[in-house]
């Protein structure tokens, strides 16, 4: 297994690690449209308080990401993730402050849901699976993904897990809001358990990032009760790993200054 920290000190370790916390989730909360900068998202982490003119759903946004970052590396220690810490995390990154039972929290959407994505110059509206299948979709995504014990796989492989798990999350997008937070985040235990740092998505490649997801999911069958499959590794499906894999540096660069000056 990679040992990425070899020769730093612990001192060293835990900045690069603080530091990755933050950029995590400055950059996925920003993809997802929140407005906090990373300098008031480092404020609001490290400090623990409130910035003047952010609104406390987006503040609650950082806090509750950081705290969902805090839950993967709890997970770690497990080598079987189960249905419950998939909840845990949604509960972690949503912030909705009222009960709305058409928007539940820790638990599996109970309407329909898509969006529209852009298809040949034009945009079409791409709806996500039926809420009576996600039960059955999800089970599948967990036959393939619930064992987190360490693989020893190398950088490729485990990027290619990470496109899978992440794909293949997104797709069944088993939650009314919250799927990309959590997918990032899931996808990142086999990063991590196999001695890589986490994949962090640069918020400024948001349009590619998106553009990616959307030409894969207009390019494969619908996923319904009768899928025997979640994930097709078509082109598709290689320009979305082709891309994470170059995301990689993101994480890279922070270890490598912190390296170069402690």
């Amino acid at each position: 297994m990679a040992n990425i920290y070899e020769g730093m000190t612990q001192t060293a370790q835990k900045i690069v690690k603080d530091e990755l916390k933050i950029r995590w989730t400055y950059t996925s909360n920003a993809i997802e449209g929140n407005t906090v900068s990373l300098g008031d998202t480092s404020f609001i982490i490290e400090q623990g308080l409130t910035v003047s003119g952010i609104t406390l759903r987006e503040h609650e946004e950082v806090v509750g990401h950081a705290r969902a970052i805090d839950i993967i590396y709890d997970l770690l220690n497990k080598d079987l993730l189960r249905e419950e810490d998939i909840f845990t995390l949604h509960k972690a990154v949503q912030t909705t402050l009222n009960i709305d039972i058409e928007c539940p929290l820790g638990a599996y959407k109970v309407i329909e849901n898509g969006r529209y994505m852009e298809h040949d110059n034009r945009k079409v509206f791409h709806p996500y699976p039926h809420p009576n299948y996600i039960q059955y979709l999800m089970k599948i995504w967990l036959d393939e993904f619930a064992n987190i014990s360490k693989e020893n796989s190398t950088f490729e492989e485990s990027i290619r897990k990470y496109t899978r798990a992440h794909i293949g999350f997104t797709s069944i997008h088993p939650f009314f809001d919250g799927n990309g937070r959590v997918a990032r985040l899931l996808s990142n235990i086999y990063m991590i358990k196999n001695g890589f740092l986490p994949l962090i998505i640069d918020n400024k490649k948001r349009e590619s990032y998106i553009k990616l997801l959307s030409a894969y999911n207009l390019n494969v069958v619908d996923l319904d009760d009768k899928s025997e499959k979640i994930i097709e590794e078509n082109k598709h499906f290689e320009d979305i790993y082709e891309f994470f894999k170059s995301q990689y540096h993101n994480s890279q660069y922070i270890l490598n200054e912190v390296k170069s000056k402690i």
